[in-house]
């Protein structure tokens, strides 16, 4: 600037890291911590806590005047190698800057901070703490810009950037060898050349293999092509490819596109036919190909460009005249019915006795009655002092305005959704995941939510209660109606009649679909515990959702929100005890439009679920209130016998007095 200021930038840049005995640099989910480090002034990050202790300046020039602007450059030396996932928020960076001359901080100036990761570039502030001692500069979960993309490729830049403005002659220091670094939580990270185990395997240089009952390990990294070469035996009714794709987060997720494959002419067989499904996390596709041709053939998956992701295979065959050509024990079966985490003594269900119409009913008679006793001459006193008004302020209480609060509480509270239009909304919101590639705002973290609902959203529900199932520890486990044979056949397959898909994305949607209702229902059905036993018929929801670690795959994760009346702790704790074995999701494109849902379920026990707040039942004002009525009954009854007892002595008297 030309205003009299004079401006000197120190840049320290690494070029070479012969003086710095470090291995490999690399951001992964083994390296997640990059430390400052120099070595005779030549800076770098590093996974390594070595080199000088602390780096130093003298700026004798400095002054209010004409201060000097230094600019330091830490370049993550090697470059990248793996393929990264990076993270939402950067747990933390710690940078110890001290003024050698200021024991307490008082002259610290603020650090500007530039950090680019990749595609990633992100700037901060940090101004000087506090004044007293010299603490560290500190940034924890600061969220990280990945609008650009958040994919950190092999030898994509890393660089920490600091500046910060000298005003007077001082000596600053960067303690290092530990003291200053930068912590990302990396989620999830491939190397490629590594995980390419299956080379060479080209269109040009096909890799030979035996694929019947034996398995084929590879990886489809980036545009690669993946080719391999074997013999089909004569007279096959069909043969069969079964491949697994590894957990992978949806952003480098390969497409799982239809193989090609083709005999030793060039001829390629007929489209086959495709199953795929779930296996916990991991994607199976079965293509089955009817009446190959005999010979030697070749089977090629492309990739796509910055997608990764390892797979293994397998093949089968069967022999003309032998067996189904159908796939096998496919039933199109996608109904979830309660009880898998049941855990409530079903022999000792309890029904609901409803929000006390008659008791209404019976209770305004008594009342009037007891009101007819007021303008009835009446033979004691303590009568209308005493037992009728008692017999009608429990007559009130239990029952005519505590079931009115109960059948008040039978309606749905503001903002309520039913069941039905919470399912509609999950299902669009993986759906909407699909469309827009999990990218931006629709992303796992906005899908993913525990019924779809995100953090920072409310859910409101209201459930009608089939019946309620004593724990065994005084709490009470809410059988839900709308839990029963649920149709998620329907659900899915009705959402794709938008027609806004892709053949591929199709595929992804219903798998996805499908695992995550089948949890969600899981995990809902047994958090329905309340303390007491239910009166009511209706059961009111009001969660305020707030984020968490949920459960799966980066690429597929489920239940990464939880109503902040929960814990994580306590989530942690159902999470693990509801979550089922085995969880199979299947789709075959088969002519017909269905999906098959299997669960084997985890054995859950009372003590492994907790009580969450906000779940309300639609009980009345007390607790009691049918005996609170029951007793006004009594005292009523009681007072009409004692002015039936004084009446017929008071009678007995009057006749004694007459004849004599």
């Amino acid at each position: 600037m030309d205003m009299g200021y004079k401006t000197w930038t120190v840049v320290l840049i690494l070029f070479s890291i012969s003086l710095v005995p470090l291995t490999s640099a690399d951001l992964s989910t083994e390296n997640q911590t990059l430390n400052l480090v120099c070595s005779n002034n030549d800076c770098l990050l590093s996974p390594d806590s070595v080199g000088d202790l602390k780096l130093s300046q003298e700026e004798r020039n400095a002054n209010l005047a004409q201060p000097v602007t230094v600019t330091l450059e830490f370049p993550m030396r090697p470059d990248q190698q793996s393929v990264s996932l990076l993270p939402d928020v950067m747990e933390s960076l710690t940078l110890d800057f001290r003024i050698v001359e200021d024991g307490t901080g008082i002259t610290r100036p603020d650090l500007h901070i530039d950090l680019i990761l990749g595609p990633s570039s992100n700037a901060w502030t940090i101004p000087a703490p506090s004044v007293g001692t010299q603490v560290p500069y500190v940034l924890e979960n600061e969220a990280l810009d990945l609008s650009s993309g958040r994919i950190l490729s092999p030898s994509d830049q890393v660089l920490l950037r600091i500046s910060f403005d000298i005003n007077q002659p001082v000596t600053w220091e960067i303690y290092l060898a530990g003291n200053s670094n930068i912590i990302l939580p990396i989620e999830w990270s491939i190397d490629a050349d590594t995980a390419n185990r299956d080379e060479p395997t080209s269109l040009t240089e096909p890799r030979p293999i035996s694929i019947i009952g034996s398995t084929t390990y590879g990886g489809l990294m980036d545009a690669d092509v993946d080719c391999f070469q074997f013999d089909v035996d004569e007279q096959l009714s069909t043969i069969t490819v079964s491949i697994s794709w590894d957990p992978t987060p949806a952003e480098v997720e390969q497409a799982h596109s239809i193989p090609e494959f083709w005999n030793a002419q060039g001829q390629s067989e007929n489209e086959p036919e495709v199953r795929t499904r779930y296996e916990g996390e991991v994607v199976v596709n079965e293509y089955r190909w009817f009446e190959p041709q005999s010979g030697e053939h070749t089977l090629c998956w492309t990739g796509k460009d910055r997608h990764y992701q390892t797979y293994s295979f397998i093949g089968s065959q069967k022999l003309l005249g032998i067996g189904s050509t159908s796939p096998e024990e496919f039933t199109g079966e996608a109904t979830w019915d309660s009880g898998n985490s049941q855990v409530g003594q079903i022999q000792q269900s309890a029904s609901t006795s409803g929000a006390g119409v008659l008791t209404m009913a019976a209770a305004s008679i008594a009342i009037i009655v007891a009101l007819v006793g007021y303008v009835t001459p009446l033979s004691s006193p303590w009568l209308p002092r005493f037992l009728l008004p008692m017999s009608i302020i429990l007559l009130m209480v239990g029952g005519i305005i505590s079931p009115a609060v109960s059948i008040s509480n039978e309606s749905p509270n503001p903002g309520e959704m039913t069941f039905d239009e919470l399912l509609e909304q999950r299902v669009d919101r993986v759906y909407q995941g699909v469309i827009n590639d999990d990218e931006g705002n629709f992303g796992p973290q906005w899908y993913g939510g525990f019924l779809g609902i995100s953090s920072g959203e409310q859910l409101k529900l209201m459930l009608n209660i089939e019946a309620a199932h004593p724990l065994g520890d005084g709490r009470w486990q809410i059988e839900a109606a709308e839990l029963k044979e649920v149709d998620l056949d329907r659900l899915v397959f009705a959402k794709l009649n938008d027609g806004r898909l892709s053949e591929d994305n199709e595929v992804r949607f219903i798998l996805r679909a499908g695992r995550l209702l089948a949890l969600d229902l899981l995990l809902l059905e047994a958090l329905l515990i309340v303390d007491e036993q239910p009166r009511g018929d209706v059961l009111h929801i009001d969660w305020d959702m707030t984020s968490d670690s949920g459960l799966g795959s980066v690429s597929s994760p489920a239940w990464v929100s939880r109503p902040d009346s929960v814990s994580a702790e306590e989530w942690n704790q159902v999470k693990s005890a509801v979550k089922p074995e085995l969880l199979s999701v299947s789709f075959c494109d088969c002519g017909i439009d269905a999906m098959e849902l299997s669960i084997r379920p985890n054995t859950v026990y009372a003590n492994d679920l907790i009580t969450p707040g906000g779940i309300e039942s639609s009980n009345g004002l007390i607790q009691h209130d049918f005996w609170v009525a029951l007793l006004g009954f009594m005292v009523l009854i009681s007072a009409g016998i004692v002015e039936k007892e004084r009446r017929a002595k008071g009678m007995e008297l009057a006749d004694q007095i007459l004849k004599n």
